[in-house]
């Protein structure tokens, strides 16, 4: 999802407001008597990675002010995801403004991260943290989640960044294609540290949808739901869906076929719900985003939107979770969320299709 460099941490804050409770209309349900009853929870994950060629929201720390301009959007907002490598860099001080606004506003908070632990080298080099993404340590846990806990927060969520995708399908620079059994092996010394601070979490991962551009996915995906599920003693509570949108028939490396968004997007959404039959995973989730092509903010947004109302309007779907996220240069500020550029105001959009017209 992110490059090399990001080792992704995600806060997700979950405050739904009572006055949305009646708002049942849904993107692309706007015919008369065309009332869609199901809600997604809303996921926000602005940009608060501080390593080129990665982008930090110039506003990001503003946010976490009592008036900060984006009452609608945290009052519908359930999920706030902060990445990894801010919290890594992040004072105590920090932390402790972003739990404390958090805590007031009575948003959950999930942290997205690495979870893969090598903790011996191989030769030559391949995976760990610093390496690949996806990987992390026991260690790097420990510190982040004892930061939260230090700033009187409660760490809801763990959002594992791409294990499978990173540890076994990927191609990229240092890739270790590890078999599932082993991937298995290496996510539990961290997850085991997670727990060690926050018992009850809950975890699920994100995944990017360009698995069917490789041999056996399906069977691959099934073995990696059930071995988590292992060793969770429950099923993997979400997946969410990152789609590379610029995929458009292009070679993926290692990949058999081309990659084909939002082709592969569908077809992985829907092997989900039957993994979810199987009880193999709880909730689905779409990352809405734009592109790393927008070279503005404001195309940016208007792709997200596209996006959005592309899959639930001509694909009928209707995820668990709609998680608005940018870890890309655009958009450069999440505030105001009056201003249609900034990452809140699409919070407020999406609201806003929700409510009969």
């Amino acid at each position: 999802m992110k490059t090399l460099a990001s080792i992704a941490v995600v806060l997700a804050l979950v405050g739904a407001s009572a006055a949305v409770a009646n708002d049942d209309r849904r993107p692309g349900d706007r015919g008369p008597g065309d009332r869609d009853t199901h809600r997604a929870e809303v996921w926000l994950a602005p940009q608060s990675l501080p390593l080129a060629p990665l982008s930090r929201d110039e506003d990001f720390m503003q946010m976490f002010r009592p008036d900060a301009p984006w009452k609608v959007a945290a009052a519908h907002t359930q999920v706030f995801k902060l990445y990894g490598s801010f919290v890594g860099h992040a004072t105590q001080a920090q932390i402790d403004a972003i739990v404390a606004d958090l805590n007031r506003r009575h948003i959950a908070i999930a942290l997205e991260n690495g979870v893969l632990d090598v903790p011996n080298t191989p030769t030559p080099p391949c995976g760990g943290l610093g390496l690949m993404e996806g990987y992390g340590t026991p260690a790097q846990a420990r510190r982040i989640a004892g930061m939260i806990k230090a700033a009187g927060g409660a760490l809801k969520y763990l959002d594992m960044d791409e294990p499978l995708h990173n540890g076994h399908f990927s191609s990229r620079p240092h890739a270790c294609h590890s078999p599932i059994k082993l991937l298995l092996q290496q996510l539990q010394p961290t997850i085991a540290a997670y727990r060690e601070v926050f018992p009850d979490i809950v975890i699920g991962e994100a995944e990017p949808t360009r698995f069917p551009a490789y041999a056996g996915w399906q069977a691959d995906l099934k073995a990696w739901l059930d071995g988590v599920r292992q060793i969770l003693g429950r099923p993997v509570a979400y997946m969410h869906l990152d789609i590379p949108w610029t995929d458009d028939g292009g070679h993926v490396p290692g990949a058999t076929l081309p990659s084909h968004e939002p082709a592969d997007a569908i077809t992985v959404y829907h092997a989900l719900e039957g993994l979810r039959r199987q009880h193999l995973v709880g909730s689905i989730g779409v990352i809405e985003d734009g592109t790393l092509k927008d070279t503005t903010d404001a195309a940016w947004v208007q792709d997200a939107r596209a996006h959005l109302q592309l899959l639930e309007g001509q694909y009928h779907l209707r995820p668990d979770h709609q998680i608005f996220q940018s870890w890309m240069p655009h958009p450069s500020r999440a505030l105001p969320e009056t201003q249609p550029d900034t990452l809140t105001s699409l919070v407020d959009w999406y609201v806003d299709l929700q409510r009969p017209h």
